[in-house]
């Protein structure tokens, strides 16, 4: 077995042995993982779409952004549109940070674990606050995403920052933030490399 194999398969195996028990914490600690992006997410529509959205509301596991948009139900009736989410399904990237870190062996666990928990969270926000946008001016119809001010141009933007916010965000932020914290494992697997190219 060469030393830059041994190197990369022992942290793959140690990273999945240690997403056992933090996906068994991060699941534990729902509540409170999803409560700073979703408030993020909330406050930040808020702040950009102030004419239509009123808040936020939490339904048992989901998440509801309150607006006044109007909307026409089957029935004939208007009512207001309630987009809603499982915001947990943009943050577990909580739980594959501490994977990496403690398979790394990462020195200043005791900071860098919180301090990149933080970070995790405006990129959790963002698929989540794309979540709720795209259920407005896509899902909704023409009429509400009228209503909401989206054009054409503007539902392609949602469309892709959905993209974004579901597929990329929640798994590469939390490898960059470790990455970016303990690049000693790199360093040691392009020198360990380097070393047996020359053997």
């Amino acid at each position: 077995m060469s030393p830059q194999f041994s190197v990369i398969g022992g942290f793959f195996l140690r990273t999945l042995l240690f997403l056992v028990p933090t996906l068994a914490l991060w699941y534990a600690a729902r509540d409170w993982v999803i409560t700073p992006p979703a408030w993020l997410a909330s406050e930040v529509l808020r702040y950009l779409f102030p004419s239509w959205v009123l808040g936020m509301e939490r339904d048992g596991v989901s998440h509801v952004l309150v607006t006044n948009l109007r909307i026409l139900a089957q029935n004939g009736r208007i009512g207001e549109l309630a987009p809603e989410i499982r915001a947990l399904s943009y943050c577990y990237g909580s739980a594959l940070l501490p994977a990496l870190l403690l398979a790394s062996r990462a020195r200043g666990l005791w900071w860098k674990l919180p301090a990149g928990l933080a970070l995790l969270v405006p990129f959790q926000a963002w698929g989540i606050s794309f979540a709720w946008l795209l259920q407005v001016a896509v899902h909704s119809g023409p009429q509400v995403a009228s209503q909401a001010g989206f054009a054409s141009l503007g539902i392609n933007l949602v469309a892709v920052g959905y993209q974004f916010g579901y597929l990329l965000f929640p798994a590469l932020a939390p490898v960059l933030i470790w990455f970016a914290f303990d690049r000693r494992l790199v360093a040691t697997v392009l020198v360990e490399g380097s070393l047996s190219a020359k053997h």
